[in-house]
């Protein structure tokens, strides 16, 4: 018999740039933050989730689906590092609660590209005020909304990993349970959703507060597509993880 989109459990980011990839797939979807998505596929309660990339390094034998990603080739605008004074004077970082990608990419971008090792926070909360050499990591629709109206520097992460590599960034993709059978219709699911949902970006874009700047950012910054480049990107970032100590341990 063949399944139904209802009969498969999926879990996404919670975030504006997720909405093209989940549109036409229904409402019964897991949203949370991308910190906390890994835990809950790890209990297995999943038959497939939108990872982080930097979640995916850390599992033993990941399942992804190709051709599916939540990227970047350039400024990605919704992944950012606010900071006062000059970028070179930052002595300590805040990074995102909600993050795990963002808060490795901005430690590997200040230590290989800037040289510059500043201290890091793991903050319970995303606010707080910037005073002169302090920094924090915003990601997803807050620093959509930050952006809006911030009085600070900003340095967008996509854009520098852009600048220095020349090769586009993949924040997440879909991961699958490996104990779920029908993988291969559900890759396809996900493959044919993803197309449906590109051509409804004006759609979505239409429903947000702000449609001109959702417009541009589901066509302009973010892109949905996984090739050669956006391999050799993950390849990249996974090998300075490493050069510099990040690339951590299993999460659980």
């Amino acid at each position: 018999m063949t399944p139904r989109e209802e009969d498969f459990r999926l879990g996404a980011v919670s975030y504006l740039n997720t909405l093209p990839l989940i549109e036409t797939l229904g409402s019964s979807i897991y949203k949370d933050v991308p910190a906390n998505l890994i835990h809950v596929f790890n209990q297995g309660v999943l038959d497939a989730a939108l990872l982080p990339i930097y979640d995916i390094f850390q599992l033993p034998d990941p399942e992804v689906v190709q051709h599916i990603a939540i990227a970047a080739r350039g400024d990605v605008y919704s992944v950012i590092l606010a900071y006062q004074g000059a970028l070179e004077k930052v002595r300590q970082v805040s990074l995102d609660p909600s993050s795990h990608t963002s808060n490795q990419l901005v430690k590997v971008i200040l230590a290989e590209f800037y040289s510059l090792y500043p201290h890091y926070i793991e903050e319970k909360r995303a606010d707080g005020t910037l005073v002169e050499g302090s920094a924090k990591v915003i990601i997803g629709d807050p620093a959509l909304h930050f952006r809006q109206q911030a009085s600070c520097s900003i340095l967008d992460l996509g854009g520098a990993w852009y600048h220095f590599t020349k090769l586009p960034f993949v924040f997440a993709m879909w991961c699958l349970n490996k104990k779920t059978v029908q993988r291969e219709y559900l890759k396809k699911m996900l493959l044919t959703a993803k197309e449906e949902g590109l051509r409804l970006r004006n759609v979505i874009a239409a429903r947000e507060p702000n449609p001109a700047l959702a417009l541009y950012y589901l066509t302009k910054c973010i892109h949905y597509d996984v090739g050669p480049r956006e391999l050799e990107g993950i390849t990249l970032f996974k090998s300075l993880l490493k050069k510099h100590a990040l690339d951590g341990g299993a999460i659980v």
